[in-house]
């Protein structure tokens, strides 16, 4: 299978899982938050959000350094597999560990340390199960992670409706999260050990120090991101009203929705991207500055339209109570682009093994998200936490693209950036002079920005050649023949 056609098999895999997964989590929510009612699903979702915060400390980076040396040379899968293996199931227990001594510390009912304790256990496993994950993104295989997160979705959505028609307790739901991550367990388990083998726990404390060492600017890079781009809520809900925290959420989770789509892409991407930097450096920077091209032509739009069609947006979704959003969605949905560069660009240098280099560019911008944030939030309340976002966005891809020029590999942003946002500007003038009905207006944008992408000459010849690679042979023998 040529590289293109892998890349779109596991990039399409991995959407299938994201969509399916998406829509049982909405149902499965949406049920659970009816039936335990606002006290019990509460401590469900602080369960959640807390040990989904200390799941930060299981990884530490080395999953992501895992998929690129394992990609790289097959032959480190055993030695990879024992020694990441044995430091994760290390830290999933000192992970676990801070976990129980923080809920105990803390002012906290039995049944609330209970499902803590329950979830939490879920996320120590689900993090330990991502050493095989890593092995399925090194080998590019994600069909295997698809089949596990269509798993752990369903298992959630069956378990849930078991709860609420069998009227079972806070702490069945919670139990829900632990089957499930179980499950995965053992189908990432059995899968591995199929393909690579059985995994034999290994201690090389020479690996062990180079794996901590290199793997910790990914860690560092991610803490600072994360808490760079969680920055605005926490500073509003300091700052301001629970309906301006409203507000901004509103419209964060819309935009925040849609980044699943560079995730997807990036975690396809990393392991081609790896290869080709030590075998071949030149098809890196071509395949890099495609990636760069193909997901602004995608993200643009998105913003554009988004843009344009706000208030109908806001209304359909939320209704006329959240008439306020529709300005913060105007501005923060124009962070969505430089989040699709970002992501290529994060991986990219991930590749290249600069990802040092990315800890210092994190840390200036979660300064700058803090100090900014504070300033234009107390002037602006929500429509200055979604500026910042945008600036903070904007920020983080110029210091990306710093660090790739330094190594040679320059962004050409200009081409990437013009024709898209021509036949953007071109599709939201059409659908705002319309004014049809919202979904009527998304079809029409579709049809015009796709239009005008074509008449402009955005694909050259090389991207028509990459188009007809994705072709089953039989569509281009028939096309080569009618063409005669």
């Amino acid at each position: 299978m040529s590289t293109i056609r892998t890349l779109v098999k596991n990039t399409s895999v991995l959407f299938l899982s994201q969509m399916i997964g998406y829509v049982l989590a909405f149902l499965y929510t949406l049920y659970s938050a009816r039936y335990l009612g606002t006290t019990n699903f509460g401590i469900i979702s602080f369960a959640t959000a807390i040990s989904g915060l200390f799941a930060i400390f299981t990884d530490l980076g080395l999953s992501t350094l895992t998929i690129r040396e394992v990609a790289r040379d097959k032959t480190k899968t055993y030695e990879y597999l024992g020694n990441h293996g044995m430091i994760k199931l290390i830290l999933s227990i000192i992970t676990m560990i801070g976990l129980v001594l923080f809920v105990n510390i803390g002012v906290f009912n039995e049944t609330t340390k209970l499902v803590v304790y329950i979830i939490g256990s879920s996320v120590i496993i689900d993090a330990f199960s991502g050493t095989f994950t890593s092995m399925f993104r090194a080998y590019e295989q994600m069909e295997y992670q698809s089949i596990a997160e269509i798993i752990n979705s369903v298992t959630m959505f069956i378990g849930v409706l078991f709860c609420v028609f069998t009227k079972q307790s806070v702490i069945g739901v919670a139990s829900i999260y632990l089957i499930s991550t179980v499950l995965v367990l053992i189908y990432n388990f059995a899968m591995c050990t199929k393909n690579y083998g059985l995994i034999h726990f290994q201690v090389n404390l020479k690996l062990w120090k180079y794996l901590i060492y290199t793997a910790f600017p990914l860690a560092i890079t991610s803490i600072f991101a994360l808490i760079s781009f969680k920055m605005n809520t926490i500073l509003l809900n300091i700052l301001t009203t629970s309906a301006h925290v409203g507000e901004y959420t509103a419209a964060f989770n819309l935009m925040q929705a849609l980044i699943f789509i560079p995730t997807v892409y990036s975690t396809a991407i990393l392991p081609i991207f790896s290869k080709f930097y030590v075998n071949r450096p030149d098809m890196l920077e071509y395949s890099y500055k495609k990636s760069l091209k193909y997901l602004t032509i995608l993200s643009v739009p998105i913003s554009m339209g988004t843009m344009v069609l706000s208030k109908k947006i806001i209304l359909f979704m939320y209704g006329s109570a959240y008439i306020n959003t529709i300005p913060v969605l105007e501005l923060i949905i124009w962070a969505l682009p430089t989040i699709f560069l970002s992501y290529i660009l994060g991986t990219s240098i991930a590749s290249i093994n600069k990802q040092h280099e990315t800890v210092k560019a994190t840390f200036i911008c979660l300064l700058f998200s803090t100090i900014g944030n504070f300033i234009l939030i107390k002037l602006f309340d929500s429509t200055g936490a979604a500026m910042i976002t945008v600036i903070n966005e904007v920020s983080m891809v110029l210091f990306y693209m710093y660090i790739m020029h330094k190594y040679g590999y320059s962004v050409p942003l200009r081409s990437i950036l013009l024709k898209p946002f021509i036949a953007s500007v071109v599709m939201g003038g059409v659908i705002y002079l319309l004014d049809l009905d919202l979904f009527v207006s998304i079809g029409v944008g579709i049809i015009v920005y796709f239009t005008t992408i074509l008449l402009i000459k955005t694909f050259n010849e090389d991207d028509w050649n990459i188009f007809k690679q994705l072709l089953p042979q039989k569509v281009l023998k028939y096309i080569e023949n009618r063409m005669e």
